[in-house]
């Protein structure tokens, strides 16, 4: 008999009821995709992981506080974002790039891009806020109203950035393939 597994608001009120199954199925459920997370906004790897458990700590001492166990995701992200934030505190800080030139659709194929490995470089190139951005409606596939509550700005800043980093990744990508092609 295969049983469904249970939603992330299930397990989150089990884990505030004491259980410690729930607690490692709710572990393992996001340990990867926080991961991904955090290992994309910090590049280095024993930073990423610091980061990482300090998320993991921050969760398990939070967890009781959780009113709202249906709106699960958008609370662990925040408090990855936080502790993100809290490492890359000075880089935050930093204005965002002005605008560059326009490009012809930068809508286009952005799927295509996402598949590559290229896509690291172009994450790197980018400031940590549009980067954030990316990876949680991209890459973690979070609606733009999720990406918004997580970042706790309006979902048209949430738009203007996804356009930004969409136009810097893609410059980023157009002259990695001119380097490499002169490789």
């Amino acid at each position: 008999m295969n049983a469904l597994k249970p939603s992330d608001a299930v397990l989150a009120i089990r884990c505030q009821l004491g259980d410690k199954g729930a607690w490692e199925e709710l572990v393992q459920r996001w340990h990867p995709r926080l991961w991904g997370f955090v290992s994309r906004m910090i590049l280095d790897r024993t930073t990423a992981e610091d980061v990482l458990q300090t998320i993991w700590l921050r969760v398990i001492r939070s967890l009781v506080r959780l009113r709202d166990p249906e709106r699960f995701t958008a609370w662990i992200y925040q408090i990855a974002r936080i502790a993100v934030a809290d490492r890359l505190r000075d880089k935050y800080r930093q204005p965002v790039p002005e605008e560059l030139g326009e490009l012809s659709d930068p809508d286009a194929g952005i799927d295509q891009l996402v598949a590559t490995d290229a896509v690291q470089h172009g994450l790197r190139e980018l400031h940590p806020l549009d980067r954030e951005t990316v990876i949680l409606h991209y890459l973690k596939e979070l609606p733009v109203a999720e990406v918004a509550e997580i970042c706790g700005i309006p979902s048209g800043t949430v738009k203007s950035r996804l356009y930004r980093a969409r136009r810097i990744m893609r410059r980023a990508l157009s002259s990695e393939g001119t380097n490499n092609e002169l490789s």
